[in-house]
């Protein structure tokens, strides 16, 4: 059984209270293992742990596609990572323990951490995105017209025209988390447009702010049918 409230937090190996109200940290189940302990794992692990490369390889690597016998695809495990990302929100200045969010779906990674990174998505007209046309279709701004803080791993090559404006620091990684971070914007827009329509008389701000609570609630709808199918 998992203990509620929470006794433990990543920064202390014994049980505090702010491992319930500190909302900045990531609370855990378990203490952690003691620092005087002589092994890695506890007195029942081994001494030493298995080279990462060495693990992923034997364990994830393959030779021959296998396709899922449940019937997804990649595309799953994408949109599970751009979900958790809207609530999971790890303060890497601070140090992996500590998350600078609040524990809630806000739709944080579509829209922008904040009013500021908010504003510079934003057309300012008919509450929409602003997206750039290309081929054809929309899509995000190149990221030299936008100037967000983008965060990028250090094998991922960094150019003009593979940097993207996202509501996400991190989503420029992954071509999955574009994908659906696209997706939701142009979804946005779409909303807006018909609100537009039904509400003529409304504002920029209120087209906004409703499309923003409309997408909120079909992302929700969508992973529940999801949970409640499985």
């Amino acid at each position: 059984m998992i203990d509620s409230p929470p006794q433990y937090d990543n920064e202390h190996n014994y049980i505090t209270l702010d491992a319930n109200f500190n909302h900045s940290f990531y609370t855990r189940t378990l203490p952690p293992v003691p620092a005087d302990c002589p092994t890695p794992m506890g007195v029942a692990g081994r001494n030493d742990l298995p080279d990462l490369d060495i693990l992923a390889k034997s364990l994830l690597s393959r030779e021959k596609f296998k396709p899922d016998q449940r019937g997804t695809s990649v595309l799953f495990p994408f949109m599970a990572q751009h979900f958790t990302h809207m609530f999971i929100k790890t303060d890497m200045k601070r140090g992996p323990q500590f998350q600078w969010g609040g524990h809630g779906l806000d739709v944080s990674h579509i829209y922008g951490r904040d009013k500021h990174d908010e504003d510079l998505l934003r057309s300012f007209r008919d509450g929409k995105f602003k997206l750039q046309t290309i081929n054809n279709e929309e899509w995000p701004l190149h990221n030299k017209d936008v100037n967000m803080k983008l965060n990028f791993f250090d094998f991922v090559p960094v150019m003009e025209n593979n940097s993207f404006a996202l509501g996400h620091a991190f989503f420029n990684n992954f071509p999955g988390l574009f994908m659906f971070s696209t997706i939701w914007m142009r979804e946005h827009n779409r909303v807006c447009n018909i609100m537009k329509q039904e509400h003529p008389e409304w504002d920029d701000e209120r087209l906004y702010q409703t499309g923003k609570l409309i997408v909120l609630g079909k992302y929700l709808k969508m992973v529940n049918a999801r949970v409640y199918h499985k």
